[in-house]
């Protein structure tokens, strides 16, 4: 007979709220869960000590274990009486693995909003945040008659991918196909405004050219908001608008429009998550990330209060990471090509898993004759993440996959990052476009730079080689400004892998690809090296913009109706933003809020704005071009542009790849070639401006070439059709009359038009004179630029004016014929 323990039962013992202690207590957890890592059991003792407080910030590595602490964190909250307990994850492919890994734990969990054990805060729900943030969210919204579901406690992990799909969710799409009628109505209501601003984008947009955006001005949208809500509110129930409609209709009046060819956007300038009333009424609200080093956005974003935020809980050390080698093949050696870097890929395949993370389909393609995998939807990362995870697989390429993956141990010993996702919405677009390169934009591609290579490095124990294969990531690694942004632990690695490759400089891939496979091999002398690196890196203080906390009461007050507050609060973060372009970008959303009660005094702010920023909204009154002219010889200006742009050899050997890689004709990318087109105009050593974007008229680009000389370059960089429109030549003939009513008759201007051809439509006439800038040339003039910089660098010379001008003359980049020498005639049909 059994032995009877049950008279030693002294009751139910009670529940532990410390989460050390209930996951000690945990009687069916997994063996793979049989102790908690020491910075998990930190930042949880961190919390409890601090869990009554509405807002906290967990930041752990990734691969640190940020889901379990959360799932910890859930379970002690409900046994504390604070629930119900919410646990949102990004997507529905991480809501999958974070119910898989409660149940690892032993938790009981659900994902039915609506079950009764969720309600009575015994089991934990686990969601999506597509599933919770909607216009048609299970849990209500605030003031739409239905209830409102009451959360306790809300856990909300990979916070920088959360906050990317909040913002997806508070916006309103109009699509031109679908919504033909509407839209075209729409896009007349604004039609003389969106010219005023620019009448080559509105025409871009009338002719449907990819490249276009254009951003409706507020006193515009404001004038014709009854309209634009009448319109709206007959859709209400369309499919693609009755999620967004209900989040954003209240606040239609502040919101930001932007046209582009296929869609209208409207927006508001951050979310009002107000709307969403379990997650503004929830007590307990706990932010998981590895990457966002400025949190500010959760206080502009999710209205987080910025007292708790800007203290993150983290591990006393932030060392706990596997190893990892992080190269960029070309930096080291520009004659490598992609091409070659690829090869080598492949070949690594064939003994561990590969994974390739690129942008888009068209990067993609480069790979297909290597790819065993190619994955990009919700379905396909999944299944490829499992085969990769059960077994050697070989190379896999997962479209846009930056973050929400875990490829742990052997899963991904190669990770490839090959270009950084591009701005494709029209909002994202307006953005990139106004901020360019200022800190906000660094940051935020910084983010995705830290969020991709932490794909295959899951733990302590795990170890991955990262191949950066594009010029921009080769460009954020090697700048040391852009460099210290990143995390602790992935700058650690960074600074001893830069030290690795600066033994490589110059070497063959083939002495790269063996420097790898001594890494995948394990090598001890690099294991000790790695982790010595690692071993006393903490984590950075948090830090929260001064911008952010005032532009969050900003908008608040302003989707109130309070103007007269959102501006004085606006008037704060304006004066606190250092960055220049941020600072009129926020001057340009102060107008936007003066507006409403003193329109004379906005449009004037507008102006002290575009002082900042040329690129943004331009007043009614428009904007006076200023008129440009050479002061010194060519190879003056172009040796005194080198050597204030670029502080060494290494910078200017990436930054020339970088802006090669920008002035590639794409339909994606017409802003960063108008762009990179201004600076190789400075690089040329000629005076350079873009009198469309300050002015909204004029050519896109214009350069002073010497001797009361001028270029005025009509980029059509985004075609895709072999063949040059009539529209387009007409832009360019508007441009030179432009030109001629601007400057007097000494100066003389030559019309080029930045084409992928130089076809003429049958109908289309150029203006007399014009040259092309096909494909083809522009590929000869950008192998110019190379050599002749290379040369230069190779020299040490690139800020001495007269070995520029020997190198410019035997590349042939001299003012004097280079028009004839880089361009073609155009060819009618």
């Amino acid at each position: 007979m059994a032995f009877d323990f049950s008279a030693f039962d002294s009751g139910p013992a009670p529940t532990p709220t410390n989460p050390r202690e209930l996951f000690d207590a945990l009687p069916q957890r997994a063996e793979r869960y049989e102790f908690l890592r020491d910075p998990q059991g930190q930042v949880l003792q961190a919390w409890y000590k601090r869990r009554t407080a509405k807002d906290l910030v967990i930041k752990l590595n990734t691969g640190g274990g940020k889901t379990v602490v959360g799932l910890l964190i859930c379970q002690s909250s409900q046994n504390e009486g604070v629930g119900p307990v919410l646990y949102l994850a990004p997507d529905p492919y991480l809501a999958r693995q974070a119910m898989e890994q409660a149940q690892g734990l032993g938790l009981e969990v659900t994902n039915d909003p609506k079950s009764a054990r969720f309600a009575s805060g015994e089991a934990i729900c686990v969601l999506s945040l597509h599933r919770f943030v909607n216009g048609k969210s299970i849990f209500g919204l605030q003031g739409d008659g239905r209830p409102v579901t009451e959360v306790g406690t809300i856990v909300v992990d990979d916070a920088h991918a959360a906050l990317a799909t909040v913002r997806e969710k508070f916006t309103l799409t109009l699509s031109r196909t679908k919504y033909s009628e509407p839209f075209a109505a729409l896009l007349e209501l604004f039609a003389d405004d969106l010219r005023q601003q620019s009448a080559s984008q509105y025409l871009d947009l009338t002719t449907q050219d990819s490249s276009a955006v254009a951003q409706v001005p507020f006193w515009a949208w404001t004038r014709h908001i009854d309209t634009v809500t009448e319109t709206l509110h007959a859709l209400r129930y369309e499919d693609d608008l009755e999620w967004s409609w209900p989040l954003i209709k209240e606040v239609l009046p502040v919101c930001r429009a932007v046209f582009t060819a296929d869609r209208l956007e409207i927006q508001p300038p951050y979310p009002p998550i107000g709307k969403i009333a379990s997650f503004s009424r929830a007590r307990r609200r706990v932010h998981l990330t590895a990457t966002l080093a400025d949190d500010s956005v959760l206080v502009t974003d999710f209205a987080a209060d910025p007292t708790t935020v800007g203290t993150a809980i983290t591990p006393a050390n932030a060392g706990y990471l596997g190893d990892r080698l992080i190269l960029a093949p070309q930096e080291i050696s520009p004659a490598i090509r992609e091409s070659e870097v690829r090869e080598m890929a492949a070949d690594l395949a064939q003994r561990v898993n590969v994974v390739v993370i690129v942008p888009s389909y068209r990067r993609a393609a480069a790979w297909a004759d290597y790819a065993e995998i190619t994955a990009a939807e919700s379905e396909g990362i999944g299944d490829a993440v499992a085969r990769l995870r059960a077994g050697h697989v070989g190379l896999v390429v997962l479209v846009n996959q930056y973050d929400g993956i875990d490829l742990p141990r052997t899963a991904c010993e190669v990770l490839v990052l090959d270009g950084l996702p591009q701005a494709y919405g029209g909002l994202t677009r307006r953005e990139a476009i106004v901020l360019g390169d200022s800190d906000e934009m660094i940051n935020r591609q910084l983010q995705r730079i830290e969020q991709g290579m932490g794909r295959g490095v899951r733990s302590a124990n795990d170890h991955c080689v990262v191949l950066l294969l594009s010029p921009h990531l080769s460009q954020l690694i090697a700048t040391p400004r852009y460099r210290a942004r990143f995390g602790p632990a992935t700058l650690a690695q960074i600074d001893l892998s830069r030290k690795v490759a600066a033994t490589l400089v110059g070497q063959p891939l083939e002495k790269i690809e063996g420097v790898i496979r001594q890494v995948l091999d394990r090598d001890p002398a690099w294991i000790t090296a790695s982790r010595g690196a690692l071993a006393p890196v903490t984590y950075p203080v948090s830090t929260i913009s001064p911008v952010a906390a005032p532009a969050r009461l900003a908008f608040d007050q302003a989707a109130l109706g309070q103007y007269a507050a959102a501006v004085g609060h606006m008037s704060k973060a304006v004066a606190a933003a250092a960055d220049l372009a941020e600072r009129g970008f926020l001057q340009e959303q102060l107008a936007a809020y003066q507006h409403f009660i003193d329109e004379p005094k906005a449009q004037q702010t507008l102006v002290k704005a575009l002082e900042y920023n040329p690129a943004l909204l331009r007043p009614i009154a428009g904007v006076k071009a200023t008129r440009i002219k050479v002061t010194d010889p060519q190879a003056v200006m172009a040796a005194a542009y080198l050597a204030r742009t670029y502080a060494n050899r290494n910078d200017l050997l990436v930054g020339i790849d970088v802006l090669v890689d920008e002035l590639i004709y794409h339909p994606k990318r017409v802003p960063a070639f108008e762009r990179a087109l201004e600076r190789l105009g400075r690089l040329l050593g000629f005076e350079a401006q873009r009198p469309e974007r300050a002015t909204g008229n004029g050519p896109d680009v214009l350069w002073a070439v010497g001797d009361l000389k001028y270029l005025v370059l009509e980029a059509k960089s985004g075609a895709t059709v072999d063949k040059i429109w009539r529209s387009d030549v007409a832009q360019l003939a508007h441009s030179m009359n432009w030109f001629q009513q601007t400057y007097d008759q000494s100066c003389s201007a030559t019309p080029v038009i930045l084409h992928r051809v130089n076809l003429l439509e049958h109908n289309a006439v150029a203006p007399p004179g014009t040259r092309v800038v096909t494909t083809a040339t522009m590929a000869q003039l950008s192998e110019a630029v190379r050599k002749a910089t290379l040369a230069l660098a190779d020299a040490d010379s690139w800020g001495d004016a007269t070995a520029v001008a020997e190198q410019y003359e035997a590349h042939r980049l001299l003012a004097q014929g280079l028009t004839e020498r880089f361009s073609v005639k155009p060819r009618a049909s």
